[in-house]
């Protein structure tokens, strides 16, 4: 496994098949969606929006970046404005443990035997992130991140979107038709030129009903970093739960520089 300062197709159709897909994508584009009110379409998407005190979770995450790829397994734990707590393993054995809470970042990296302690700040600049501790958990849960309360509704193919501006930052959230699940994110911090798209799909109810994104896809651009790209896919969700969030460092570990 790559450490931490490394890291934050489609199969063919047989022709039957895809000519049945192009008939209906052609009937889907030739019924034009009409537009909602900004209010009509915030209301669905915060209606949509996952509430939970706590998140627990395993994933398969997939990363690549210029330098190669990556995949490996992880469990996500996360208490509402409290904490995100993440280990990563590769062929089952634990390679990095992480702890992020609202002003700060911990890493055991098992692999060097190194442990890390930084402020919050530390890991937006290292992972060119551009949100923070509550932005983060947000997408943890597939839940919108706001920069701005003025906000512009329009359509884009067959989504609703919406629109926001700040002075460093643009916005867009694309909502799907008719049941308003948030399907894309993209944040472009045009200042510090850096960029993230995110993909949910896979929408699937959790024990309470809420609709809860399985599969997100992150596309990553800095002048720094490069251009990264992620791919989770969550299992065995399950939300308002309490979890062990258990993090010591073992003795003998140095502290990274």
């Amino acid at each position: 496994m790559k450490s931490l300062n490394h890291l934050p197709i489609y199969v063919l159709l047989l022709a039957l098949l895809a000519f049945s897909a192009c008939k209906t994508m052609r009937r889907a584009h030739g019924d034009a969606i009409k537009s909602k009110s900004e209010k009509a379409l915030m209301k669905g998407l915060l209606e949509n929006s996952v509430n939970a005190e706590w998140l627990g979770a395993r994933a398969k995450i997939s990363y690549s970046d210029e330098y190669g790829g990556e995949s490996f397994t992880a469990n996500i734990r996360m208490r509402k404005d409290s904490a995100i707590w993440m280990n990563f393993k590769k062929f089952s054995i634990e390679g990095a443990r992480v702890l992020l809470t609202p002003d700060s970042i911990f890493v055991i990296d098992r692999i060097n035997n190194e442990y890390t302690a930084k402020p919050f700040e530390y890991a937006q600049k290292e992972y060119s992130l551009p949100v923070g501790f509550q932005g983060l958990q947000a997408i943890l849960l597939g839940n919108p991140v706001f920069f701005s309360r003025e906000t512009v509704a329009g359509v884009d193919s067959l989504l609703y979107t919406l629109a926001q501006k700040t002075e460093s930052l643009n916005a867009t959230y694309w909502l799907g038709h008719p049941e308003m699940l948030l399907r894309r994110f993209l944040v472009d911090d045009f200042r510090n030129k850096r960029s993230m798209d995110v993909f949910s799909s896979d929408y699937r109810p959790l024990a309470d009903k809420q609709q809860f994104s399985y599969v997100r896809s992150f596309n990553l651009k800095s002048p720094d970093l490069g251009q990264m790209k992620v791919q989770i896919e969550f299992s065995k969700v399950e939300v308002n739960v309490p979890q062990e969030m258990k993090f010591e460092v073992p003795s003998g570990y140095k502290k990274a520089n």
